[in-house]
């Protein structure tokens, strides 16, 4: 039997250095959040100098909607914060609302509806009750890029004399509208002709007729001729 049981660790009187699993702290949880938000804001800018280039800008003009873009990232968002709680906690978080000066869209027995920024946001996060649940929704920035106004048709000329002068055998406007729904009236029946008339065919084909037999006529002759010839 094997008598050697103790650990190395504890001959050694060391702690092992071994690391079970990842340890997430909160500073490494922030250092990940800056990297992506530093992504993101990267990727939003080389997008908006590509559709720049697109679209025909100027070095300058992508330069100063960049710049635009920059500030708007950089300002602080707008939410639309819904806040869930019980309704015996509704009074409480009303009144916690009343003090930090918030004031709410409209409300019901379980729900309150918030408009605010990331300040209001955490503020409602700090006063609401416990048990409550807050779902904030970013509102969309307006696009850095100046709309372009939409193409004018020009005014067209071909009136319906003209057309009718065109051709005279063509209808124009409403009687235009009323032979086509009379082609398609007439499609449809010469349809429903056409099957009921391969259907009536069909079943006479397996139809049995009866025909009725001409009745004979004795002979008027004498019999006893012939029983001599």
């Amino acid at each position: 039997m094997n008598k050697n049981t103790q650990v190395e660790t504890t001959q050694e009187s060391q702690a092992t250095n071994k690391n079970i699993g990842k340890v997430k702290t909160l500073k490494s949880a922030q250092e990940r959040k800056k990297v992506r938000e530093e992504q993101y804001r990267n990727f939003r800018i080389n997008s908006l100098r590509r559709r720049c280039k697109r679209m025909g800008f100027s070095d300058e003009k992508i330069e100063e909607l960049v710049k635009k873009l920059i500030e708007q990232m950089n300002a602080p968002k707008e939410y639309d914060i819904l806040v869930m709680v019980n309704p015996k906690n509704m009074a409480m978080l009303l009144e916690a609302m009343a003090k930090a000066n918030i004031q709410y869209r409209y409300k019901g027995d379980t729900f309150v509806s918030i408009g605010g920024d990331q300040n209001v946001l955490a503020k409602i996060r700090e006063i609401a009750p416990p048990g409550a649940k807050i779902f904030p929704y970013a509102k969309k920035m307006e696009s850095v890029i100046p709309k372009r106004e939409p193409s004018q048709k020009k005014p067209s000329n071909n009136t319906a004399e003209k057309k009718k002068a065109a051709n005279p055998k063509r209808p124009v406007g409403k009687t235009v509208k009323s032979t086509r729904h009379f082609h398609r009236i007439q499609k449809g029946r010469y349809k429903n002709l056409r099957t009921v008339s391969l259907a009536y065919k069909r079943a006479k084909r397996h139809k049995a007729t009866t025909v009725q037999m001409a009745a004979k006529t004795p002979s008027e002759g004498s019999k006893t001729l012939k029983k001599a010839a």
